[in-house]
């Protein structure tokens, strides 16, 4: 590290432009564009779905929720109901449905006619009776050390993303911490998937927590790529531990990734909490919606 005594006249100028560039970027940090579209993730609170579905739906829009964001959806139910019955209680509540979460597999792939499954139309079909605008694939199957296996379920993810756009929808990916953790020739291999997919197919549902226990920025991954991110897991991440925390209790400079995401093409923003160091997770997404009124309309 350079003393006083020998720092450079150039070093001297280039520190101080820098110092009065971040004087000037601060007013739009401390302030970012409202959040329009608040939702929470229904993972967040498992157990109480699969207890009670209709008393905890009623717990989350006593909260002040308007969208939710399943995480159960098989033959052709969520949390156990028909999904027209599902989307009847939501609305009924004062909610909306604008995402869930259905894993997309190779299974769902059919390599002979080089198109998805019957299955997975089903599930895209299910996606238009609840009143969705994104199927997102919460996690990959592919293998991360294996890169033209990730490019061929790249294509795969492609093509499904076709199917959606006839239908009405978005599908896109949900990340976890191995796409920023794993490197291919020096290249994040989120990178390397997210330049083999079409951002007018398939969008990405941004996990800031999850991307946060490989070391990787929100912020940065959001300026560099702004086209492919739609939506947004608002989920703190823990100080000590890699999970995540209640929100404004953890690591994240939630100014500075929202001042970005605004810059971007997202719209939709879940809160996610899957622990809790003390309270339960009902009241902790309570808190979670406390904390994000300010950011919100």
């Amino acid at each position: 590290m350079k003393t006083t005594s020998t720092i450079s006249r150039r070093d001297f100028l280039q520190q101080g432009t820098v110092a009065a560039l971040s004087l000037v970027a601060l007013p739009t940090l401390a302030s970012p564009a409202k959040i329009k579209h608040l939702g929470v993730q229904l993972y967040s609170i498992r157990q109480d779905m699969q207890k009670d579905a209709l008393g905890t739906l009623k717990r989350v829009a006593a909260i002040g929720y308007k969208e939710v964001e399943p995480a159960s959806y098989a033959q052709g139910k969520t949390y156990g109901m028909p999904v027209a019955d599902f989307r009847k209680a939501v609305n009924d509540l004062g909610m909306s449905i604008p995402s869930s979460h259905v894993g997309f597999r190779k299974k769902h792939w059919d390599a002979t006619t080089k198109d998805i499954t019957d299955e997975y139309k089903k599930a895209i079909d299910d996606a238009v009776i609840l009143g969705q605008k994104y199927l997102i694939n919460p996690s990959p199957d592919f293998i991360y050390e294996n890169l033209d296996d990730v490019k061929q379920v790249m294509e795969t993810w492609n093509k499904c993303g076709e199917h959606c756009k006839k239908a009405g929808l978005k599908f896109g990916f949900h990340n976890h911490h191995k796409e920023f953790s794993t490197m291919h020739d020096g290249k994040a291999l989120y990178a390397i998937m997210l330049e083999s997919l079409d951002p007018a197919l398939v969008t990405q549902q941004l996990d800031t927590c999850n991307m946060a226990i490989a070391n990787a920025k929100a912020a940065d991954w959001l300026s560099k790529y702004p086209k492919h991110f739609e939506l947004m897991h608002v989920k703190d991440k823990h100080k000590t531990k890699e999970e995540s925390a209640t929100m404004g209790e953890g690591t994240m400079n939630w100014d500075e990734i929202f001042a970005v995401a605004k810059k971007t093409s997202i719209k939709y923003y879940t809160v996610e909490q899957e622990a809790t160091d003390g309270p339960p997770i009902i009241d902790c997404i309570k808190t979670d919606f406390e904390f994000m009124k300010k950011y919100t309309k």
